[in-house]
């Protein structure tokens, strides 16, 4: 027992170096030479993943941009809905996703200068004659991208459609292409892009119903005023001497061409492979924390510690009352805007505190549970030969909790591997999202997710088989 001690004290001290170097990792980004650009990464050909880089219109703007005012440009990506959560929390200084300028989001945010002129379009299934305009969506399910412009234009243009929101533009066309869904707005040059480079089997529906006009936007500060008057002048800039033609000519060219499986393969293994090692870190630190926070709850409760018990117990209703991903959110959007030092915080450390405290609200209950199941006679005996309760509770009780407790704890930990795939919300690169870059580049979803399910799989199957051995081990006095 003290040797398992030694271990989980060691394992606690390297938890939070790691926790310290990962909240504090971002601070030297914000530095007046650094412009941190936030983008979905899955919004082609303005931004996309090829493999662990960002590419597209959007990032070629930005490098030049950078090159001509003397920053140092770095790209981060989330999923869109998550973006201006991430502007919000100063996680990023400006969003780069083609956001189209509403007078809503005026009185909240600076816009540059809009660099790109489109219109809501709208998209359906090849063959599909049906649909001829934006009065024909009325009762129709329609797709839009989660956090965009278009959900609301639908609304004030009064079409009664039943909008669904989507992650990302790939997800929406793969169910209007399925059927699922009778149609997708989006604007109409990424339609155009889209469709005709990688040769989806959907046609365009006459002219866009609303022209929109995109721009960078920025949080409102004393320091991005400044800085959107610098751009603005380099975007009229480039507009003049034909560089931000040059740049759109090359996006709308772009060869995208069908490569052959063999490459599919060799890319999709690569991609998941990098991703393992982020999924199985964040689940190893997370159930750290959960087990060492876990542990000290379920004892306070068990001994019936005045106050302390009851605020754990609130504690523990919280965790386990509200979804995980709203705790992910919380903590990585909510909480920087009330404590300052917060900002900093990368999305890696907010997922593994997020999801070993909701783990540890769990372990607790269980080890509580094991706790109860003791004979209280135990307890009494290690009283009547001069042990106090810690001394009783962790020379005696805890070693045999611990040992009936494992298969539910394994379950949690199972628990903790799927549910670090949530980190892509917030820009984190795991295992799930590294699958889903490549998906969206090619629209085969189904190797794509079959393939991270089976590894998925593998990963819990060695974890099952490593705990009955664990199981094994403390099953013999």
């Amino acid at each position: 027992m003290k040797k398992m001690g030694r271990i989980m004290l060691t394992a606690i001290v390297l938890m939070f170096l790691t926790m310290n170097v990962g909240v504090f990792a971002d601070t030297t980004e914000t530095n007046n030479n650094s412009v941190r650009v936030g983008s979905s990464g899955t919004y082609y050909p303005f931004t996309f993943m090829e493999g662990n880089e960002v590419k597209g219109f959007e990032v070629d703007v930005w490098s030049e941009i950078g090159k001509r005012l003397g920053y140092n440009i770095e790209h981060k990506n989330a999923s869109f809905s998550g973006l201006f959560g991430m502007l919000d929390s100063d996680k990023i200084d400006v969003i780069s996703n083609q956001i189209t300028i509403t007078d809503e989001r005026k009185e909240k945010y600076y816009f540059a200068d809009p660099y790109v002129e489109s219109g809501a379009q709208i998209v359906v299934k090849a063959g599909n004659d049906e649909l001829k305009s934006i009065d024909d969506l009325k009762g129709k399910n329609v797709g839009v991208d989660l956090g965009s412009n278009y959900e609301e234009l639908l609304k004030n243009k009064n079409s009664g459609a039943n909008i669904i929101t989507y992650q990302s533009t790939d997800s929406a066309f793969n169910d209007l292409i399925i059927g699922r869904i009778d149609a997708v707005v989006i604007d109409k040059i990424s339609a155009l892009i889209n469709i005709n480079e990688k040769e989806l089997p959907l046609q365009l529906v006459g002219e866009p119903f609303e022209k929109v006009a995109n721009a960078f936007v920025f949080k409102k500060t004393t320091h991005n005023a400044k800085l959107v008057k610098e751009i603005n002048e380099v975007l009229n800039a480039m507009e003049e001497d034909g560089t931000l033609k040059q740049i759109s000519n090359k996006w709308l060219n772009t060869d995208v061409t069908v490569k052959s499986s063999n490459s599919f393969f060799n890319r999709l293994s690569r991609e998941i492979l990098s991703g393992i090692k982020v999924t199985l870190l964040l689940s190893i630190i997370s159930m750290l924390i959960g087990l060492s926070v876990g542990i000290i709850i379920s004892i306070v409760r068990y001994l019936n510690i005045p106050i302390l018990s009851n605020m754990l117990s609130i504690y523990v209703s919280f965790f386990r009352g509200t979804p995980l991903l709203v705790q992910l959110f919380l903590l990585y959007f909510g909480l920087p805007q009330i404590f300052p030092i917060l900002k900093g915080m990368s999305g890696f450390t907010s997922t593994y505190i997020a999801l070993g405290l909701n783990a540890s609200a769990y372990i607790s209950e269980v080890l509580r549970g094991s706790f109860n199941a003791m004979d209280k006679g135990q307890i009494e005996a290690c009283l009547s030969i001069g042990m106090t309760n810690i001394q009783s509770i962790k020379r005696v009780i805890l070693p045999q909790v611990i040992r009936i407790s494992i298969p539910s704890i394994g379950n949690i930990y199972i628990d903790i591997v799927k549910g670090s795939s949530l980190a892509f919300t917030i820009g984190v690169a795991e295992m799930l999202a590294k699958a889903q870059m490549v998906a969206s580049t090619n629209y085969r979803f189904f190797e794509s997710y079959i393939a991270v399910a089976i590894v998925y799989w593998i990963l819990i199957e060695i974890f099952n088989y490593l705990q009955k051995i664990i199981e094994k081990k403390l099953s013999v006095y």
